[in-house]
């Protein structure tokens, strides 16, 4: 881009603006003049993150119920001539189901200068419940027709492209595949350089929610201990999600796990501290996942991973990956979940094979570098 550009981010919490998308938006500020509006502040994005950008004096961050008070505020004083003219905005980029569907009352001109970024189909495109089903049929009515006037629709596997084009929700020639919201390697290398650990924990990492797995993670443990009774002194199964579903646990929930010995974390900011203790990684998900972080960290690491073959999962993977999940019957997956541990040697053959792709495919800069050649054409 030369010349000087107004560009909005639109998303849904102030946490979808961290990972790759502040080093982006950093990058892009240089040149340019970002607002960033958000819907509620959400999980964690630290504070620095968020002084770091302000600082600059170009990166301006609102909530939506701010913005508009600001636009109202703007367009008033421009149509009593106490200023020039209005901001306008040449491009606009959209993340995440509630603002895509808010962005139905963007006017016609700035629908053009939209890009809608999926990161992820997500539980109302995987659930078979019923109520997600009806709540599918309005939802895709809506995107085909904001997709039909925006300017790019971004997703971040080839399945969710596939997906788009064959229920003629996109055209073809308006879908970009992104690789996802990019790995910090440098950070990651940092943490762990040099140091010893003893991983001890079989995570179970995510929402507790039914397409996530949660359940069957479960049930997976009820039947690893005893079928196989030799690794009970070994490992210890571990539940790592968000603060708020822990406070929605039942009772009865609760007594489950306390009775099956599972122990239940809280997310942190950063996962790293976990991922030092983590022997292995269940991720039973039929969730329409965009390219799975949790797995995407997991598999750099080197930390064996027993896994669906959920779309956004798969890429990480060999093509003949011996780990993806063959049944969802408790038993079985507790089956797979023995025999991978004890496959250190297969783990030790491919371990450097799925680093090397995620170092070419999916780092932070791999995905500003994406971003940049497919949505700004920089």
């Amino acid at each position: 881009m030369k010349a000087s550009q107004n560009i909005i981010f639109f998303s849904n919490t102030l946490w979808f603006l961290g990972k790759f998308k502040n080093r982006f938006i950093k990058q892009l500020s240089k040149n340019n003049k970002i607002t960033c509006i958000y819907l509620r502040k959400g999980p964690i994005l630290k504070e620095e993150t968020i002084n770091e950008l302000t600082n600059t004096n170009k990166v301006f961050f609102f909530s939506l119920k701010q913005f508009l008070q600001k636009q109202y505020l703007e367009n008033s004083l421009s149509f009593f001539r106490f200023q020039s003219k209005k901001t306008t905005y040449q491009k606009i980029i959209v993340f995440t189901i509630g603002p895509i569907l808010l962005s139905l009352f963007f006017s016609k001109s700035n629908k053009k200068k939209t890009v809608y970024v999926l990161e992820g189909m997500g539980r109302i495109f995987s659930s078979k419940r019923r109520k997600y089903l009806i709540i599918k049929y309005f939802i895709i009515k809506a995107y085909r027709f904001l997709f039909k006037n925006c300017k790019n629709v971004c997703v971040l596997n080839s399945y969710d492209a596939l997906f788009l084009v064959e229920n003629n929700i996109s055209s073809i020639n308006k879908i970009v595949i992104l690789p996802g919201n990019g790995l910090n390697i440098n950070r990651i290398d940092e943490g762990f350089e040099n140091k010893k650990y003893k991983p001890k924990y079989i995570d179970y990492i995510g929402r507790i929610i039914v397409e996530k797995g949660f359940y069957k993670f479960l049930f997976i443990k009820n039947n690893f201990l005893k079928y196989y009774p030799e690794f009970e002194r070994k490992y210890i199964f571990r539940v790592i999600c968000p603060e708020e579903d822990i406070r929605k646990l039942s009772k009865n929930e609760k007594s489950f796990l306390k009775k099956q010995e599972i122990e239940i974390k809280p997310y942190l900011t950063s996962a790293l501290d976990y991922y030092k203790e983590s022997s292995a990684l269940i991720v039973p998900s039929s969730y329409g996942e965009g390219l799975s972080g949790v797995v995407l960290e997991a598999c750099y690491l080197g930390i064996p991973v027993l896994a669906s073959r959920s779309r956004g999962i798969q890429e990480y993977f060999p093509h003949d990956y011996k780990y993806f999940i063959k049944s969802y019957n408790p038993f079985s997956m507790s089956q797979q979940l023995a025999e991978m541990l004890k496959d250190d040697k297969y783990f030790d053959e491919i371990r450097e094979l799925i680093k090397l792709n995620i170092k070419n495919n999916y780092s932070t800069e791999k995905a500003i570098e994406e971003f940049n050649a497919n949505i700004f054409n920089m």
